[in-house]
């Protein structure tokens, strides 16, 4: 039996706790107070970019799911959702779309967010490697870095991503974006 074979055999057999005291131990017995600070922040550091990358993962499927939306309307009732009334149809219609793009969808969103998280956190350490506050204040050098990922990755790309998909359906349905006053 390999290794690995055993560590997947241990986790079935619910035994995590004791990988749970070996890492204690490791904390408790092999670390000084400098050093367990430190990796606090990194793993507190790698959650929070885990998070942003699932938060970018599950934008951009929101976007996906605001363009469809839009496009349907568009074709169904051939104005823009932003015309008179129709702004209730357009919701629904989102919604509707969200259900099956929501939850049932969170396993794949997990999946795509593993490829995310590398470039997110490539991006995040050269904004921090580059700004002047890294010697003389890390940690709000760090959420500084983690802040302007978020407003890259989720403002600028995402809404401009979404942005473009909807000019895209309005080219393609005919139906101007914004309603033309009568």
């Amino acid at each position: 039996m390999t290794y690995s074979e055993k560590s997947l055999m241990l986790m079935r057999d619910h035994n995590i706790h004791e990988l749970i005291e070996l890492l204690g131990v490791f904390w408790n017995k092999s670390m000084n107070d400098e050093e367990r600070s430190e990796a606090f922040t990194t793993v507190v550091y790698l959650g929070a970019i885990a998070v942003l990358a699932y938060n970018f993962v599950a934008n951009v499927v929101s976007g996906f799911v605001f363009a469809a939306a839009w496009a349907r309307i568009s074709v169904v009732t051939g104005v823009s959702p932003l015309s008179e009334g129709m702004w209730e149809k357009f919701l629904h219609a989102k919604y509707a779309l969200d259900m099956f793009f929501g939850g049932p969808c969170i396993p794949a969103k997990a999946i795509l967010t593993v490829p995310f998280f590398f470039a997110y956190r490539r991006f995040v350490v050269n904004s921090t490697s580059k700004s002047p506050l890294k010697e003389r204040f890390p940690i709000i050098n760090r959420y500084l870095s983690l802040m302007l990922a978020w407003l890259v990755a989720n403002v600028g790309v995402v809404g401009g991503a979404t942005y473009l998909m909807v000019k895209i359906t309005t080219f393609w349905t005919g139906v101007p974006m914004f309603p033309v006053a009568p």
